[in-house]
């Protein structure tokens, strides 16, 4: 996954071509809907000194709740970076809770 550096947001994050790509193929509400939630709340991450962590959400659209995984990179002294997303199941989002590995 050749990751290409798209856009720096002036919040504090960039977000790459992959992550775009990604909201582009969702329903625009949804992606509107998760990308305001991103925005309220990833900003808050922990800096994680591995290359890269899932983390998996949930947002409420058309009464359902839509679970996802974003992969994120947030190293020492660098902007957070928003690189992919995946709509998954709730199984897969109850596994990373377990794993607490979840957007809080």
């Amino acid at each position: 996954m050749g990751l290409k550096l798209k856009y720096i947001k002036d919040d504090g994050y960039d977000v790459y071509e992959e992550y775009l790509e990604a909201l582009d193929s969702l329903e625009f509400g949804l992606s509107l809907v998760i990308s305001e939630y991103i925005d309220s709340k990833v900003l808050y991450l922990p800096v994680n000194d591995y290359i890269s962590q899932i983390l998996g959400g949930t947002v409420n659209y058309k009464n359902k709740n839509i679970f996802f995984a974003l992969e994120v990179i947030r190293t020492q002294g660098s902007f957070l970076m928003l690189s992919d997303l995946q709509i998954i199941s709730s199984d897969d989002y109850l596994d990373l809770i377990n794993l607490n590995l979840h957007i809080k």
